[in-house]
């Protein structure tokens, strides 16, 4: 039996929605490649401006860091006009879907924003607002460089009016007031992209009846609640509370302004959470292991350098309404320089 085919292009399989299209992974017969298709209903002829946009702003913000287009064309699929957005397929696919399988480390959920803002800070520079940025929007490349996607919203904010649109839980108070989006709304949306790497939380319970109820939620920094894990470092709270503070004021300013001060600070262990009671760490080619053990006297932390134990990090006999605090303090300690 043939596969379905989108213009030239042979259907693998569905894999995501974005806004007003479908996206398919392809094969393309003459590249011999595999490639992502999206595909945008145009049921109005009068609108397929509006459904080539989002191809011809990919175009217009090349960057190593922005997902990169390669055709946009008009056809038929599934008896209906269609216009397709051929891009680069990204097999390790987006940080949603790595929040979902595994554990994200404080390291490497700084090193995913500061790249994504470096793509974010290019469309900004070439008069585009991203309008969008969520986990599902930010992907893996071939060699884990971090790419900005699905620019379905992306706007020319000295052209055209913004508005609302966009995924609410990620908005900041000044739009859920009605106030047009603007760059520091994509660096809100980036900092709350943030929260959810550092939380390792796959979504945000975004349960509002009515806007006055999730508006008052937020301009009292109930949404999202100001809990973090507590391996965290205490620096890195800072910044992420400076990138979604309610006053637009006291937010960074520009992308370059929230990068670097991503960009200052000093890591040291990369820890990464086995289960509770062991993580694994590694820097500059060393390998470090904490550990929490139930003895009869009390807890043991043991904290070991390539198989070695190190004392001035391990404790013994410490009681239960304690470890934790020991536990944490001690991968916190380390994280940072």
């Amino acid at each position: 039996m043939a596969k379905e085919q989108i213009d030239k292009f042979q259907i693998i399989d569905h894999i995501g929605n974005g806004h007003f299209g479908n996206v398919f992974l392809c094969f393309d017969p003459f590249l011999q490649r595999e490639i992502a298709v999206k595909v945008i209903k145009v049921t109005d002829p009068n609108k397929f401006v509006n459904a080539v946009k989002e191809g011809r702003t990919l175009d217009a913000c090349r960057h190593k860091h922005i997902v990169d287009v390669k055709d946009v064309g008009t056809t038929i699929f599934r008896g209906e006009q269609v216009v397709t957005i051929v891009m680069e397929y990204l097999a390790k696919g987006s940080i949603q879907k790595r929040i979902e399988k595994r554990f994200i480390s404080t390291k490497s959920a700084c090193r995913v924003i500061q790249q994504a803002l470096l793509g974010l800070e290019h469309a900004h520079n070439n008069n585009i607002l991203h309008r969008d940025i969520k986990p599902a929007n930010i992907l893996f490349g071939d060699n884990d460089e971090i790419k900005l996607s699905d620019f379905g919203l992306a706007i020319d904010y000295h052209a055209e009016l913004s508005n609302m649109q966009g995924y609410r839980p990620h908005q900041p108070l000044e739009v859920i007031e009605g106030n047009p989006m603007d760059k520091i709304s994509d660096i809100y949306a980036t900092g709350i992209t943030f929260y959810r790497l550092l939380n390792n939380t796959n979504k945000l319970d975004f349960t509002f009846t009515s806007i006055e109820e999730w508006k008052k939620a937020v301009k009292r920094d109930r949404f999202p609640p100001r809990v973090f894990l507590p391996h965290i470092p205490e620096k890195v709270i800072k910044i992420l509370k400076k990138s979604i503070h309610k006053n637009k004021g006291t937010r960074y300013q520009n992308c370059n302004d929230f990068r670097q001060a991503l960009d200052r600070l000093n890591f040291d262990i990369d820890w990464v959470q086995v289960n509770e009671d062991y993580w694994t760490g590694q820097s500059n080619g060393d390998n470090y292991e904490l550990i929490k053990v139930k003895k009869r006297n009390g807890w043991t932390i043991d904290f070991k350098k390539n198989g070695i134990r190190k004392t001035a990090n391990c404790c013994k006999n410490v009681p239960d309404d304690k470890v934790e605090t020991e536990f944490y303090e001690v991968i916190r300690k380390t994280t940072l320089r």
